[in-house]
């Protein structure tokens, strides 16, 4: 039986190289509404609270799926471990013809090792909607028993699909949702910071209340321990790079796919709630642009901070060092013996 041949690149870059058109999209889609949710073009965080209600069915669906896949004697149903794979399951979308092969031990061993403690954010999402929304666990439980709109309806029944045919692409959404969360939704949460924690708490926070945004309202976008998600991140790399040799051509070429199927199907989302928020086109046009502005604005700097450094490196290589030091000897002779011959 022939091997299959061994990839050149890694998954994760297989992933960002197939992807980075749509990721794009994807990034400028959300930085230029971000804003529209915080002042001073918004006075509460509805609609912010809004949107996060719509992504928050896709990491309920993909985690509780994953946790479903790996059972254990001490799983049980906690606000971590919602179980929406069986509470927002579509009978009519159920898959009656699925003939996939079973899950193999290596790959189930390898995805039970890629949950990291402190990666899920299940728990911290509910966490938030409860603080942003003011409901109790029942209410907000009824809530996300619901899907928002048609959409994120159609995204969690094509994860439910994709991941009972091939679970490694579980991958996927781990590689794309908390890379997100890890690069992105650091400036992210610096943005929703700058709004103050008088927009956040509608400017009721009670005296001597010691529970932060970043525990609860913003939590989602912030990790366990002193490094901020920093070892979690690094850690998860390790792990997903040394199961490489565990993916057959195909399960990657099906995890590549499925990362940019990710990114079309949360575009969609953010285009539904466009929809159902009414965006303002014209302050949409206008952040964009100053969007835009910027980000020619970073380009130039860097661009300068490049020029800036390239005599440096070149000063550095040792030949030009060499020729520089030598003629500077031949400049500091020249004038010394001008002077001798000049100066009585």
């Amino acid at each position: 039986m022939a091997k299959d041949p061994v990839p050149l690149k890694s998954l994760p870059a297989e992933i960002n190289i197939a992807s980075r058109s749509l990721h794009t999209q994807l990034n400028r889609l959300i930085t230029s509404r971000l804003p529209l949710g915080l002042p001073p073009h918004a006075s509460s965080p509805t609609l912010y609270t809004t949107g996060l209600l719509h992504f928050a069915h896709i990491y309920l669906t993909f985690e509780s799926l994953w946790q479903d896949l790996l059972p254990s004697p001490s799983h049980t149903t906690s606000p971590s471990s919602p179980l929406l794979s069986f509470l927002l399951v579509d009978p009519w979308d159920a898959d009656a013809d699925n003939t996939s092969p079973p899950t193999s031990p290596q790959m189930l061993e390898f995805l039970r090792n890629l949950r990291l403690k402190g990666l899920s954010r299940s728990g911290r999402l509910r966490r938030d909607l409860k603080t942003l929304t003011g409901l109790s666990e029942t209410d907000l439980s009824v809530q996300l028993s619901q899907f928002p709109g048609a959409k994120v309806q159609e995204y969690c029944a094509h994860i439910r699909k994709a991941v009972a045919q091939k679970p490694h692409v579980l991958v996927a959404y781990a590689w794309c949702y908390y890379m997100a969360v890890f690069s992105g939704g650091r400036w992210i949460r610096s943005e929703l910071m700058k709004a103050g924690e008088g927009f956040w708490r509608g400017g009721e926070k009670r005296a001597g209340s010691s529970v932060s945004l970043g525990e609860a309202g913003l939590s989602f976008f912030s990790f366990p321990g002193t490094e901020d998600g920093e070892d979690i991140k690094a850690e998860f790399k390790e792990r997903l790079a040394a199961a490489e040799d565990l993916f057959t051509a195909r399960e990657r070429e099906e995890v590549v796919a499925e990362a940019s199927e990710i990114f079309k199907y949360s575009a969609n989302l953010v285009r539904e709630l466009d929809e159902l928020l009414a965006t303002s086109q014209e302050k949409l046009a206008a952040v964009e642009a100053a969007v835009k502005d910027k980000e020619k604005a970073e380009e130039v700097e860097r661009a300068m901070v490049r020029v800036q450094r390239r005599p440096r490196a070149w000063l550095r290589r040792p030949e030009v060092t060499g020729m520089v030091v030598a003629l500077s000897c031949v400049a500091w002779f020249a004038v010394y013996h001008m002077g001798t011959i000049i100066v009585p």
